[in-house]
């Protein structure tokens, strides 16, 4: 039997692209807990309103360096303290191309990771105040102090129901549409797409 060639390059289905350690680690358990191969978590510096041309550029030197290449690319980012003009150029590149989609929470990652304990609803938000909620409400969720990017609480919180991706899932289902200044995310949609093509 040959082998196979050194320079043949492996073909996968989905790069995500995310810029903090909290989302790293989050999606790495999903994938392997719900057993999705041919996708990849590649996390990148928070890059602002150039999130979608920095995460695109170091996912061309990770695929060239790793000898692969991905159809589609998920950048994973939230709000934090980007402006609205870095918020609109980043969606407007994203959505000018085809194999790009932005996945994206206001203000933080944290409002998906507490809608696994409860139901989230569209509000206006202050960057500082709801990153400061968000740790509270998941420590009391958690019975310990929430740290960010904490791989045991992260495991934690997907275990906490059954079928965690749906019941977060259906906890965002009013705040599934990206904006700037209310409470949202998209996440649970791109989940259930993922868990649907595995």
């Amino acid at each position: 039997m040959a082998r196979p060639s050194k320079s043949k390059v492996k073909q996968l289905k989905n790069l995500l692209i995310v810029d903090g350690d909290t989302e790293e680690r989050y999606f790495k358990n999903i994938l392997q807990r719900y057993n999705m191969s041919a996708k990849d978590v590649k996390r990148v510096a928070p890059s602002g309103g150039n999130a979608v041309t920095s995460a695109l550029s170091e996912a061309r030197s990770f695929e060239a360096t790793m000898r692969k290449q991905y159809l589609n690319y998920y950048i994973i980012i939230d709000r934090d303290y980007l402006s609205r003009d870095e918020f609109e150029r980043i969606r407007r590149e994203a959505n000018q191309m085809q194999n790009v989609e932005l996945i994206f929470s206001n203000v933080a990652f944290e409002v998906w990771l507490l809608a696994h304990y409860q139901r989230m609803t569209s509000r206006p938000v202050d960057a500082d105040t709801d990153n400061a909620r968000y740790r509270r409400e998941l420590s009391n969720c958690l019975d310990e102090p929430y740290k960010k990017g904490y791989g045991v609480q992260l495991d934690k919180i997907i275990s906490s129901a059954e079928h965690s991706i749906d019941t977060a899932f259906n906890n965002t289902s009013d705040i599934q549409e990206l904006n700037y200044d209310n409470q949202c995310t998209n996440v649970g949609p791109f989940l259930r797409q993922l868990v649907a093509n595995r």
